[in-house]
């Protein structure tokens, strides 16, 4: 039987695309369900007592796996679920021991680094004194595993759970969080964190959909899935067409399997308005990298953090800055131990934007003791979500040349104006250093960046300067800056909440300053 012409050359587009040189196809996920047997084994064939675990190399453009690499055994085979090696059967036929290890059979690779969608580091890749790899702007998840101890009398330690987002996944050696593990509750909130896992936060069956209107839906009624949405590259989708959320998150009603007795745990709130470049794990040492976020995500973290921002902003504290203008700086007064930013408020979410003084402090910080900028103010460090839903003018902001519009005073403050998703060299998954010298404290005197008596801005060297290195390398700090040279900063800079705060500080600008 003759094939019709329209499948006939279907099958010889799809046959062009899987020869093309640079072995290049289509994304596994393109914004909804990628092909079910890149995740789930459809018989339990593969055991780690006989086989590696697998993940495809290769979809075709009707969305096939066509290629597959074996990615060892052991550590990084099927397991049992609780993480004994063995031939049993996993949850859901997973080609891992849990969700977030069947994750990283793809997002993680050994000797892969500031490349793709890779969002962990392996543990070979990273021995002591060396950073993990990747510089997604959500981090890597490598910093869960890197601990840190200095000083002499007293010992001063930093475990690594403090550094990100404690996803469970036994075959690649993340483990339930045991620092901020409080009732077993995420803080502010009631999340469990022995059941916090990639699929979390993304909805591994992509239901979620982008309509053109620009509404969220997860009924299929909305329409089919042409792509993703999460890229300044993603297509517009037409009448009768959605596309995929930012990154697959979960919407209103989500729930992951396992969580599916407990219904108190559905999401409430729906994903956010962003858009990222399609290029975004490199390093930040020349240009930034641009994530255009519109509006929702603080909204968007509520879902497992609802206490933490739900003040009203009316309890203010008036404090004044180093150019002598005094800012009221809202604090939250329903989040006992939560003394925190007015961000992510749904009853009033006019008291999350940045306001005249604070978005011209952002304009006006370009280092400490600088505070004579007229423009180009932006720093994927402190970034702030544009207050639009727009996704037109979302994906003409999103790039990597560093360009973004100074703040408006309707901008707005979020979660990730501090905080990365995954995981950070710092604590609390801050997208700087926050910490006091030692003390615990967190305040705006801490150095950042030290000159060591030279002069020059330097990241400090924990055998000289151990108090500031926090027993990190060199090498280390500058990862975590996503790869910046000191000389982005000046001497002894002090922490960027001053970047929308500003602080006193009277030290030498730096030559080569950037941004």
């Amino acid at each position: 039987m003759l094939m019709k012409f329209s499948q006939v050359a279907f099958l010889f587009a799809a046959a062009l695309l899987l020869l093309l040189p640079d072995g290049k196809v289509w994304a596994f996920h393109e914004g909804g369900a990628g092909p079910c047997e890149g995740c789930h084994t459809m018989h339990n064939s593969i055991t780690a007592s006989t086989s590696p675990n697998f993940k495809p190399n290769q979809v075709s453009l009707n969305g096939n796996v066509t290629g597959w690499t074996g990615i060892g055994s052991g550590a990084n085979a099927v397991v049992n679920r609780g993480g004994a090696v063995g031939a049993g059967t996993t949850a859901s036929l997973l080609r891992g021991a849990d969700p977030s290890s069947t994750c990283l059979n793809c997002h993680e690779e050994t000797g892969k680094a500031a490349t793709g969608f890779y969002i962990s580091t392996a543990t070979s890749d990273m021995p002591t004194g060396s950073p993990p790899l990747e510089l997604t702007p959500g981090g890597d998840f490598g910093w869960l595993k890197k601990n840190y101890t200095w000083g002499t009398s007293p010992i001063y330690t930093d475990n690594g759970d403090r550094h990100g987002h404690n996803i469970v996944a036994a075959d690649f050696e993340y483990n339930v969080d045991s620092t901020n593990n409080t009732n077993n509750e995420a803080p502010g909130g009631i999340y469990p964190d022995s059941d916090l896992t990639c699929i979390s936060c993304h909805d591994p069956h992509g239901t979620y959909r982008r309509k053109p209107d620009g509404s969220i839906t997860n009924s299929l009624s909305g329409g089919p899935i042409i792509a993703s949405g999460s890229y300044d590259t993603s297509p517009t989708p037409g009448v009768g067409q959605t596309v995929g959320v930012y990154r697959l998150l979960g919407g209103v009603g989500y729930l992951p399997l396992d969580l599916s007795g407990n219904p108190s745990y559905a999401f409430a709130y729906e994903p956010p308005a962003a858009i990222s470049p399609s290029v975004y794990n490199r390093s930040e040492d020349t240009t930034q990298t641009v994530v255009a976020y519109g509006v929702g995500m603080s909204q968007w973290c509520r879902n497992c953090h609802p206490n933490m921002h739900t003040g009203n902003g009316n309890d203010s504290q008036n404090v004044q800055n180093a150019t002598g203008a005094t800012e009221s700086f809202p604090q939250p007064q329903d989040t006992p131990g939560y003394t925190s930013h007015p961000s992510g408020n749904v009853s009033v979410p006019a008291n999350d934007e940045l306001g005249g003084q604070f978005a011209a402090n952002y304009i006006s910080y370009i280092y400490t003791g600088n505070y004579n900028g007229t423009s180009a103010s932006y720093s994927s460090l402190v970034p702030y979500e544009m207050n639009t839903t727009d996704y037109a003018t979302l994906q003409s902001k999103a790039n990597i040349n560093g360009i973004y519009p100074d703040p408006l005073s309707t901008d707005l403050v979020s979660c990730l104006s501090c905080h990365r998703a995954h995981a950070s060299g710092w604590d609390y998954i801050m997208r700087f250093k926050y910490n006091g010298i030692n003390d615990g404290n967190y305040g705006y005197r801490e150095t950042m960046t030290d000159n060591n008596g030279g002069g020059v801005p330097v990241y400090p060297d924990p055998l000289t300067d151990p108090s500031n290195a926090m027993g990190r390398t060199t090498t280390e700090t500058q990862q975590a800056y996503y790869g910046r040279q000191a000389t982005h900063f000046t001497t002894n800079e002090t922490v960027l909440c001053n970047k929308c705060h500003i602080g006193q500080a009277t030290e030498t600008p730096p030559t080569g300053h950037q941004y």
